[in-house]
């Protein structure tokens, strides 16, 4: 029983944490931080706002709320 149980976390753990690959026709580079832990968002556009000083978009965020994950994916404006 407890197996299922490892079996069922670890993969709900791996489903939050996919994101797609995507990119623009624009063909900028688009970047993924790690902000883990019990912080929020924050951590993350904080450092896309020091990668960025002028601005970024956001293509996407994953977040995996079992393992304390979060990813953003993002692109520097121009």
């Amino acid at each position: 029983m407890m197996k299922r149980h490892l079996t069922l976390i670890a993969m709900l753990v791996l489903a939050g944490c996919n994101m797609p690959n995507t990119k623009p026709a624009d063909n900028r580079e688009w970047i993924e931080v790690s902000c883990s832990g019990f912080a929020d968002w924050t951590k993350c556009n904080e450092k896309a706002a020091r990668m960025c000083p002028e601005g970024y978009e956001v293509a996407g965020r994953e977040e995996s709320v079992i393992a304390q994950r979060r990813i953003m994916k993002f692109a520097c404006t121009r």
